[in-house]
């Protein structure tokens, strides 16, 4: 048998995915926003989604939107380390409602830069956020088991006041719910404003 020296495995143009908290719970206020909400529902595809689709401009929800937003900005100081001012906003923002055996359907946000969730109420024993590879793989080995590199697709498990963000082009859903309590997330995207590119470069774009 040929022995080789241990090999350096680098990945390369991943997927940026932020995970963080919360950190606090959720006041008396923000759950009453949340509750008046659950009653005014729509349907959406597998699951219902609240009529307000813009829930962080709620009355009581000033400073969990303040929150958001600055993490928000940690991922693009983190991820894409602007040499121009960037400064991102949240635009759209809803709540979702996931019961037993109901689902999320496999999407993306368009028009969005980063879309984000947070979680009001999840079951780490149950519950999961499911992200998925863009593009084609014409090959594909059986591998004894699955990795970032061989997946095609990748769940994360997530619980009451968690944070994930990822790009909104992301393919994602959400299977199956198991377990007897209602999911209940608030999903927002956001935008920016500031500089893009670079004026001698004929890239400059700014964005008011």
């Amino acid at each position: 048998m040929i022995k080789i020296k241990e090999p350096e495995i680098s990945g390369v143009f991943p997927t940026p995915v932020y995970i963080s908290n919360l950190d606090r719970p959720f006041t008396k206020e923000e759950m009453k926003v949340f509750g008046k909400h659950s009653k005014s529902q729509v349907i959406n595809s597998g699951n219902t989604t609240s009529k307000n689709n813009y829930i962080l401009h709620e009355p009581g929800l000033e400073t969990l939107k303040d929150e958001l937003t600055a993490h928000v900005t940690e991922y693009v100081k983190r991820i894409h380390l602007p040499k121009y001012p960037m400064n991102p906003y949240i635009t759209q923002s809803w709540t979702n409602y996931t019961r037993t055996n109901q689902n999320h359907h496999s999407h993306q946000h368009p028009n969005s830069f980063i879309s984000g969730v947070l979680y009001i109420s999840a079951d780490e024993k149950f519950d999961k956020i499911t992200l998925h590879r863009n593009g084609y793989s014409q090959i594909k080995p059986v591998p004894t088991e699955w990795n970032w590199y061989n997946s095609d697709s990748w769940f994360y498990t997530v619980k009451t006041g968690m944070i994930i963000m990822f790009p909104s082009g992301t393919t994602h859903n959400v299977e199956t719910k198991a377990g007897k309590e209602t999911r209940i997330s608030l999903a927002f995207n956001t935008f920016f404003t500031g500089t893009m590119g670079e004026n001698s470069q004929l890239t400059e774009l700014i964005l008011k």
